[in-house]
C-alpha cells in the first residue's frame, strides 16, 4: 500500500515539512542514544554473571525486564502524544530516564539491576514519541523515507550499545556502561527538547483513561494494524532469539572471545543501517508488503546460517547481516503502513504497534534462554525458524486486505 491520503487538518504542508529536515537529524540522534538504553544489558550479560555472582542463563532476565518495561511504557506513556504538546512530555521522559540509568548503575544485585532496567525501558520511549511525530511532519508521499532516517538513528544506537557498551564493559566495568548511557541520553534530549516545535495545547478534552480504552477499539476497528502488529511481532521474537543469546555463543566454546571482541559483531548490524534507505524509498513507490516478505523470508534463512555458525564464522557473519537488514526492513514497512491508515491516531497506532513488538521480543528473550539451557544453539536457531514462518502465515491476510482497500479507494 502506497501512502496516499490528502493532507490532514493540521497537517504541515510540504514546504514546512521540508523546513523540518534538520529536526529529521536531531531525532535520529535522540532516537540512537535513548533506544540504546533498551539493549545496553545484552554485550554485558557474561559481566553481569562475573559480577554479581549470578548464572549467564539467569543474567538474561536483565534484558527481559528492559524489554518488559519498554514494552509498558509505550503503553502508557505513548498514546499520550496524540493529546498533550510533545515538548513537555519529552522532558519528563528524559529526566526520568537518567535517574533510572544512575539506579541501574548503582545497583548491587542482580535481581535490583533488573528491576532498574525495567525502569529504564518503561521510562527511555522517547523514539516512539519522536517516530510518529516526524511522520506527522513529513509530506504524505516522503513518510517511509523519513520514519526510515529516524529508523537509521534508532538501528545505530542499538548497534552503538552493543558495540561501545562490550568494550567499555570490558575495560572500565559494566556500570560505566550506564554511567554513559545517562550522560548520552541526557545532552541529546535536552538538545531535542529544545529544538522540537512548540505546539499550543490540545484541542482535546478525552481523560487519560479514555485514550488508554481506545487503544483496544482501535485494534478491533483496524485490520491493517492487527497485521502489522502480527508480522513485525514475529520477526522481532524472531530477532530476539538469537541476538540475545549471541554473545553466551562467542564467549564460550568454541569461540572463547572476550566481551569486548564478540561486542564488535554488533558492527556487521549497521548492514540493516545502511539498508534503511533504500527500503523506505522503495516503500513510498511500491508499498510495503513485498518489503516485508523479503524480511521474514530472509529471516528464515538466516536461522539456518545462525545454526551452521555455530562453528563456521562465516555462516554466523552471514546471518547477523541477514537479520539485522530483515528487521529494518519490516520495521520500516510495518511504521508506513499504519501510519497511512491511521494518520489521525499515529501516537495510538504506534502504541499498539510496538507493545505487541516488545512484548513479543521480551518472551522470546525468555524463550531463548530456556532453549539455550535445554538444546543449546541449534535450539535457539530452531525458535527464530519457527517464528519467521508464523510471519509468514500472516502475509495472506494482510495481502487481501490492501486489495480490498485500493479496490474501494478506486470505486
Amino acid at each position: 500500500m502506497t501512502a496516499t491520503e490528502e493532507q490532514q487538518p493540521g497537517q504541515p504542508s510540504t514546504a514546512s515539512a521540508f523546513r523540518a529536515r534538520p529536526l529529521f537529524a536531531v531525532m535520529a540522534i535522540c532516537s540512537g542514544a535513548t533506544v540504546a538504553n533498551v539493549y545496553l544489558a545484552q554485550p554485558l550479560l557474561t559481566l553481569f554473571a562475573r559480577g554479581l555472582g549470578a548464572a549467564p542463563s539467569s543474567a538474561g532476565l536483565v534484558v527481559t525486564c528492559a524489554q518488559f518495561g519498554y514494552a509498558t511504557g509505550i503503553l502508557f506513556l505513548v498514546p499520550l502524544g496524540d493529546v498533550r504538546r510533545r515538548r513537555p512530555l519529552l522532558l519528563i521522559m528524559l529526566t526520568a530516564t537518567v535517574i533510572a540509568l544512575l539506579l541501574a548503575a548503582a545497583a548491587p544485585g542482580l535481581s535490583l539491576l533488573a528491576a532498574a532496567a525495567a525502569l529504564v525501558g518503561g521510562f527511555t520511549v522517547i523514539p516512539q514519541v519522536l517516530v510518529p511525530l516526524a511522520a506527522e511532519l513529513a509530506p504524505p508521499q516522503r513518510r517511509a523515507s523519513v520514519v526510515a532516517g529516524v529508523q537509521i538513528g534508532l538501528m545505530t544506537g542499538i548497534i552503538g550499545s552493543r558495540v561501545i557498551g562490550g568494550a567499555m564493559g570490558e575495560i572500565f566495568g559494566w556500570r560505566s556502561v550506564y554511567v554513559l548511557a545517562a550522560v548520552l541520553t541526557g545532552a541529546s534530549g535536552l538538545l531535542t527538547v529544545a529544538l522540537v516545535p512548540r505546539e499550543p495545547a490540545r484541542a482535546t478534552t478525552i481523560g487519560y483513561g479514555r485514550l488508554l480504552a481506545s487503544l483496544p477499539r482501535l485494534v478491533r476497528a483496524e485490520p491493517a494494524l492487527r497485521h502489522s502488529c502480527l508480522l513485525h511481532a514475529s520477526l522481532f521474537g524472531a530477532y530476539n532469539t538469537t541476538w540475545t543469546s549471541l554473545v553466551l555463543v562467542l564467549t564460550h566454546e568454541p569461540y572463547h572471545f572476550s566481551t569486548a571482541t564478540a561486542g564488535l559483531f554488533g558492527v556487521l548490524g549497521l548492514a540493516g543501517a545502511v539498508a534503511a534507505p533504500w527500503a523506505g524509498r522503495f516503500v513510498d513507490r511500491r508499498g510495503a508488503l513485498p518489503i516485508i516478505t523479503a524480511a521474514l523470508a530472509l529471516t528464515l534463512l538466516s536461522a539456518g546460517a545462525y545454526a551452521l555458525g555455530r562453528t563456521a564464522p562465516a555462516f554466523m557473519v552471514a546471518a547477523i547481516v541477514s537479520v539485522n537488514v530483515a528487521v529494518q526492513w519490516s520495521q520500516i514497512a510495518n511504521q508506513a503502513r499504519i501510519f497511512a491508515y491511521l494518520p489521525e491516531a499515529r501516537s495510538r497506532a504506534n502504541t499498539v504497534y510496538m507493545v505487541a513488538v516488545f512484548l513479543s521480543g521480551a518472551v522470546c528473550a525468555a524463550l531463548a534462554g530456556v532453549c539455550y539451557a535445554a538444546f543449546g544453539w541449534p535450539g535457539v536457531c530452531a525458535l527464530q525458524a519457527v517464528l519467521a514462518i508464523a510471519g509468514l502465515a500472516v502475509l495472506p491476510f494482510a495481502r487481501r486486505y490492501d486489495r480490498r482497500h485500493r479496490t474501494a479507494l478506486s470505486a
